[in-house]
């Protein structure tokens, strides 16, 4: 029996979880979780975990597998979005080339969602999805993440990597250009993309907007409910994220959304502003209507998905090299 050791290194937290391998099959055995900014370095996050109640250095587990906020290059590179520090594997004293592996972190999730850690998900919106078609995956937590899950036609499925949340997002010819110039002029940015609208500070900055209240993410999380301005204008803008995304991948195989501001707060996207807006295209109406949506609210997700990532690695080694 191996051992897996797994990160899901996130904006505000860094989760480590311990996974027992048996048979082809994952067993969770331990987790903690850090803040990330307490670390200025992946180094420093590896020691915290070592000196943790985990209990297993990254240099004798198996597999480690690191699950990341940014685009990966070269396998062993990664620039982060929302950490204020690069990732280079090749210069930890822990790198050991074929048993340490950096993702992204959406890749994880969408991993995440083919195991059970999906298994109580929330259904959104009911729909057929087809066997054989894409899912896509997209979830809002400090920034925005997306991943398309796509089937090799042997019943498992290739993840892609996306970083659609650093594209420009869409605002309507309404009041919402009113908000566009708004969340620009908070953000010093060039235009409006799905990081700064669709995400925890995303969620603060409309709630700012609409209110003229400044909070937290989870200050705005904690007063706002079900029937705010707030949760109607978040659930569109999230809603025409997933649609966007879900027509960009031809999403037949249904739609997940993961990512800990809905798994906290499942009443902004499970409500009726989110299906409406959906469902909402000129052509492709009856598409939409296929897929079917649905809230992982399982905050471990990208931890057993960077885990499945090291079990099929582990299995695609040579015989006598496996553990």
């Amino acid at each position: 029996m191996a051992a897996i050791l797994a990160a899901d290194i996130g904006g505000t937290h860094s989760r480590f979880a311990v996974f027992a391998t048996d048979s082809g099959r994952l067993a969770l055995r331990d987790l903690v979780r850090f803040k990330t900014a307490e670390a200025r370095s992946l180094r420093a996050l590896l020691h915290q975990a070592a000196d943790s109640r985990l209990a297993l250095p990254a240099g004798e587990a198996a597999a480690v597998v690191l699950a990341v906020p940014g685009p990966v290059q070269r396998g062993t590179f990664a620039h982060l979005a929302n950490v204020p520090w690069d990732i280079d594997l090749t210069g930890l004293p822990e790198y050991r080339p074929g048993r340490m592996f950096l993702v992204n972190d959406f890749v994880a999730q969408g991993l995440g969602c083919l195991t059970e850690a999906a298994s109580e998900a929330r259904l959104v919106k009911s729909g057929s999805a087809e066997a054989d078609g894409p899912v896509a995956v997209i979830g809002a937590g400090t920034g925005l993440g997306h991943c398309a899950l796509i089937p090799d036609g042997a019943a498992r499925y290739l993840p892609l990597p996306s970083e659609a949340g650093h594209t420009a997002f869409a605002f309507r010819l309404n009041e919402e250009l009113d908000y566009a110039r708004y969340l620009l002029a908070k953000t010093d940015s060039p235009y409006p993309y799905g990081d700064i609208v669709v995400s925890g500070r995303g969620l603060r900055f409309l709630h700012e907007f609409l209110t003229g209240r400044k909070m937290t993410p989870a200050e705005v999380a904690e007063t706002i409910g079900p029937d705010s301005e707030t949760t109607a204008w978040f659930a569109r803008f999230y809603a025409r994220a997933a649609r966007n995304y879900a027509l960009t991948v031809v999403a037949r195989g249904g739609v997940f959304v993961s990512g800990g501001v809905a798994a906290k707060n499942p009443y902004l996207v499970d409500n009726e502003h989110f299906r409406q807006e959906f469902l909402d295209s000129p052509k492709y109406r009856s598409l939409l209507e296929a897929m079917p949506v649905r809230l992982n609210q399982n905050e471990d997700a990208g931890l057993w998905g960077a885990a499945a990532y090291g079990l099929k690695a582990l299995d695609n080694l040579p015989p006598e090299l496996r553990p």
